[in-house]
């Protein structure tokens, strides 16, 4: 799902080149097209759902995301879905690159298929503008009834939804509604892992890890100087290039500093970003300081993604996901770092770390891994059977998760002698990719993450060391203990603001750049905190902060 914040950089422009064809759908602030909008979806199928396109039951309309391995039509994955279903399936996969300016089209013109993958902007809401336009509208299914429903809801029954407490489920509302259907949990505090090269802390004698902020820093510097000397090239300290000083490979680091993700509320009840709070000075401070200690790329601002990649072994850590340094045991099953690296190089996850407000622990924008949301020109039949087809789970159909994983044996997949799966044959290549095993965990529902277990614990070679397994199982409880105990957030998820749509990149324009320049040393503080004070005490800042707060109310 990283490549959706990407894409979604742009959403805001887009969102304003295709507003003004739907804004004759609803008004936002309007309370009578807000009630409108919750009709039952027996009134909506008795006064359109017979005479919409897609209204026929027998045939479910889909429009699904393809992220560039190319699933087709008529797959060979389709036909076993349709079989195991008992459903036809008229699906287009829509290249990343073009689906939102695709499906924000459909949705203006009214023309969209009975479910639609909903992509995610790049502040984790699923809730973009022309989407709640159109909900506004009555154009898209509140499926509030169907979840829940005195216990015998789909979310209250389903063997994987049962398991979603009330925070997974806030995280889908919009207003008092849930318009948005999640496909699976992810794990949670996902960006916290502060990954090592472990063969360096072993031969240098850095086998004592940092415990705070202050440590780290000291210890990353000593560390990089140390293998820089030793091993004949320059290894820095962390991988970071480019000048988004917001993006997941800093923030954590940023959060500890700051107490806080990207907006929280202070205690006068006023929404605050994270960049422009006093503590934030004290990030930047820590990031110069590996600057000045020759530590990080000092061209880090020209976006040099190989230099100091941690991959390739050219740096000591690399803030990434807690659970994406599954190394095998061999070392070689399953690599992590680049072939083109010495088998011996041995990779590490520290535990987060303290700084003065909190750990280095990052919440994700949301946990909600994909969603879909279905067209309320749907008939209440059409709403149930897509209900059915796509929330299947291994309870009611025995080998479904096996088949969401890998897929379908002999098509995408060999079982090998000793148990265990090989996805490498070339006789399935093709059949594999056409019917790409990926895209459809984005819109059928799948089981909750477990990394540990699937990336970990997996059977055969690629299995971890227990070591490894043990850290990993560390890591993992302390994210998730310190997330429940601080209840830390982003305050904004799936809050509306229209000035934060239209003026939010136009207003923090220049923010990187100036952040970039504090660490190079070419502004000082004064000049920093005479800048952000421009921005807060701006009339759009303070527009911000008023129409989240308004939407806030309105989700209570």
């Amino acid at each position: 799902m990283d490549a959706s914040m990407k894409k979604h950089v742009a959403m805001g422009v887009i969102s304003l080149m295709i507003a003004g064809s739907v804004m004759g759908c609803g008004k936002k602030d309007d309370k009578s097209s807000a009630a409108a909008s919750s009709k039952t979806e027996t009134e909506k199928s008795e006064n359109k759902g017979s005479k919409e396109k897609g209204s026929d039951s027998s045939t479910i309309s889909v429009m699904g995301i393809d992220w560039g391995y190319g699933p087709v039509q008529n797959s060979e994955m389709e036909k076993y879905w349709e079989d195991l279903l008992g459903v036809n399936l008229d699906i287009e996969w829509i290249n990343y690159e073009d689906y939102d300016q695709k499906v924000n089209t459909l949705i203006s013109s009214g023309s969209i298929p009975d479910v639609i993958q909903v992509s995610k902007m790049g502040n984790g809401s699923y809730y973009y503008p022309i989407f709640t336009q159109a909900i506004e509208a009555g154009d898209f299914v509140d499926l509030t009834p169907y979840l829940f429903d005195d216990g015998k809801g789909i979310a209250e029954t389903n063997a994987v939804m049962k398991n979603w407490d009330d925070k997974m489920w806030d995280q889908t509302k919009y207003k008092d509604g849930i318009y948005i259907l999640p496909r699976s949990k992810a794990e949670s505090g996902q960006n916290s892992g502060i990954e090592v090269r472990k063969d360096l802390m072993e031969k240098y004698g850095f086998e004592k890890e940092p415990a705070t902020m202050d440590e780290l820093k000291d210890w990353l510097i000593q560390l990089s100087k140390a293998a820089s000397d030793g091993e004949g090239k320059k290894i820095y300290a962390l991988e970071y290039f480019g000048d988004k000083f917001m993006d997941d490979r800093v923030k954590a680091f940023a959060t500890a500093f700051t107490g806080q993700s990207d907006w929280a509320v202070d205690k006068n009840g006023e929404f605050q970003y994270m960049q422009f709070k006093d503590e934030y000075i004290d990030f930047l401070n820590w990031m110069k300081a590996l600057y000045d200690a020759g530590a990080i790329d000092p061209e880090f601002a020209l976006n040099n993604s190989d230099t100091s990649k941690w991959k390739a072994g050219n740096s000591v850590a690399l803030l990434s996901t807690w659970y994406n340094w599954n190394q095998s045991s061999d070392r070689t099953s399953s690599k992590i770092f680049d072939d083109s690296t010495p088998d011996d190089y041995k990779a590490w996850c520290l535990m987060p770390v303290k700084g003065p407000k909190a750990y280095t622990v990052s919440p994700n924008y949301t946990d909600v891994d994909s969603c879909i949301a279905i067209s309320s020109k749907c008939s209440k039949e059409k709403i149930e059977k897509i209900l059915t087809a796509f929330d299947g789970t291994e309870e009611q159909y025995p080998g479904y998760d096996k088949v969401m994983a890998f897929g379908v044996e002999g098509i995408h997949y060999v079982l090998k002698d000793d148990g265990t799966i090989d996805t490498s044959e070339n006789l399935i290549k093709e059949s594999g990719q056409d019917g790409y095993v990926g895209a459809w965990n984005q819109i059928f529902l799948k089981k909750d993450a477990d990394m540990i277990a699937d990336k970990f614990m997996r059977d055969g070679a690629k299995r971890a060391s227990d070591e490894n397994i043990t850290r990993a199982k560390e890591i993992k409880d302390f994210v998730y203990k310190d997330l429940a105990d601080t209840k830390m957030k982003n305050e904004t998820q799936n809050l509306q603001s229209d000035t934060y749509n239209k003026q939010w990149s136009v207003l923090t324009d220049d923010v990187n750049t100036m952040c970039t320049q504090y660490v190079m040393g070419q502004i000082d503080e004064k000049e920093w905190k005479s800048f952000v004070k421009g921005i807060v005490d701006s009339s759009d800042y303070k527009a911000i902060q008023k129409e989240f707060k308004e939407s806030a109310e309105e989700t209570k």
